[in-house]
């Protein structure tokens, strides 16, 4: 929706309309009558690595370092490019370190994308290293109240939007430097410090719990014996040919060579498939419909296929079609999968989701692929189908050219491993704990949220 203001006094940098926003011009103004600061005031380092150019080097994970891309940098569980280290002219400039702010500074300004969004970086991303279309903001003091209440401003409405008022281009707009270290940052009495700085705090480490107990729970399942021979076949990426003895179910090269000979290992030794564990029909994608944006109450929330990847997705409003609830709605302890896309390492084609209470209760795209287990089995068929070993077999369902998408009854062909009952526990109780862990890190960051456009900034804007 288009906003007419007037601007006392514009920024003779930037004549731009899209680089003003009358929340954002309030708080400037307030910025002296009240207790605020300049964001560069309150930064060590903003942006060092932003807009370098250089040639990525792909090479195999134990030799290099995984680049994020922006999308990587806001996913549930990062899965970048793995690049030499010699790729940066100067890779220090690009490392992640704990508790800097990545903002996604390059992209388009429509409401449902990464444009001027940002992530704490936790243990998830520390170390990693970031392309050229992020900006990372390293403060004074990493991990204080204050670094941790200026990321819950820039996470609120107000916040986006001032990093928004930054950009300038047309068709793929970035972040100016100059623009983003002049905004202008409130700054309120220590109580909210605290309350906020804590609560962004419990965010970052639940987040990292999720990840632990994800990891424990696939361990469980990788520390099989036929997991661990099978991932050795296929975890080498590179060209080959197999040698197919079993029955053809396609002609397609792919699905047999793609996952080396992990395939043929685990159908000889392994009794169960898929189909075992999933209820009857539990395998399908939506129907495709239009999608009619409108504001709430109306309407439901709408996932695409990269929203569920994300820690913070970004739904849009769109007024609830005309299809059965099973087909629009997934219900929680679900999978979703990546269901449609290419074969790129990092992309999203083929990885796995399990399906959390907020999730369940918003509409999803049709290239999301719903697979529907049996309860006992639910926690066990997520802990596999996310594995590197479950990601290989699941692409080796993939049919089509360009945009592939999965064939459901070579899906459900595919080996399913057979855990005792103390293994089988064990991994339900870590996938348990990480989605409890997950939600109350989207609670604690809400919660922060709330604080800063309810409690703090209207006193600024009034």
């Amino acid at each position: 929706m288009g906003v007419t203001f007037a601007v006392g006094r514009p920024n003779s940098a930037s004549l731009l309309a899209l680089n003003y926003d009358p929340r954002v011009e309030t708080l400037r103004d307030r910025t002296t009558a009240f207790r605020g600061a300049r964001l560069r005031d309150l930064l060590r380092e903003v942006g060092r690595s932003f807009g370098a150019v250089f040639t990525r080097r792909d090479c195999d994970a134990s030799e290099g370092v995984m680049l994020l891309s922006q999308t990587d940098s806001f996913a549930m569980e990062p899965s970048g490019r793995i690049v030499r280290l010699d790729s940066m002219p100067h890779p220090e400039r690009h490392r992640v370190c704990r508790w800097d702010v990545l903002i996604s500074a390059a992209g388009q300004m429509d409401e449902g994308t990464l444009f001027g969004r940002c992530i704490i970086a936790d243990q998830r991303l520390e170390g990693k290293y970031l392309g050229p279309d992020t900006i990372a903001l390293r403060f004074v003091e990493p991990g204080s109240d204050l670094n941790l209440w200026v990321y819950a401003f820039l996470t609120s409405r107000t916040g986006l939007n001032a990093v928004k008022s930054c950009g300038y281009g047309t068709s793929i707009p970035r972040i100016r430097l100059d623009l983003l270290g002049a905004l202008p940052v409130p700054l309120p009495d220590n109580e909210y410090l605290e309350r906020v700085g804590r609560l962004i705090r419990i965010a970052a480490i639940k987040r990292e719990e999720y990840a632990a107990h994800l990891r424990a729970a696939r361990t469980l399942v990788m520390g099989l014996r036929e997991s661990r021979l099978a991932l050795e076949k296929c975890g080498r990426r590179g060209a080959r040919c197999v040698v197919w003895r079993d029955e053809l179910r396609t002609l397609g090269a792919w699905n047999y060579a793609s996952a080396g000979e992990a395939l043929s290992v685990l159908r000889r030794t392994w009794r169960h498939r898929v189909s075992d564990v999933i209820e009857e029909g539990g395998i399908f994608n939506g129907p495709r419909f239009a999608r009619v944006p409108c504001q709430a109450p109306h309407g439901i929330d709408f996932f695409s296929q990269r929203d569920v990847f994300l820690v913070r997705p970004m739904p849009r409003r769109i007024v609830r079609p005309s299809i059965s609830d099973r087909q629009l709605f997934v219900p929680e302890g679900s999978l979703l999968v990546g269901g449609h896309g290419s074969l790129g390492e990092g992309e999203i084609f083929g990885r796995v989701v399990y399906v959390s209470p907020a999730m369940a209760r918003a509409g999803l795209t049709q290239d999301l692929l719903r697979i529907q287990p049996k309860a006992t089995y639910a926690p066990v068929a997520y802990a596999f189908l996310s594995s590197e070993l479950g990601f290989r077999l699941l692409r080796s369902t993939a049919v089509g050219t360009k945009l592939l998408t999965m064939r459901p009854d070579l899906l459900m062909a595919l080996p399913f491993p057979e855990l005792d009952a103390s293994g089988t526990a064990a991994v339900s109780s870590n996938v348990s704990q990480a989605m409890k862990a997950l939600q109350q890190a989207d609670a604690a960051e809400a919660d922060a949220t709330r604080i800063v456009e309810e409690e703090v900034l209207p006193q600024w804007l009034a």
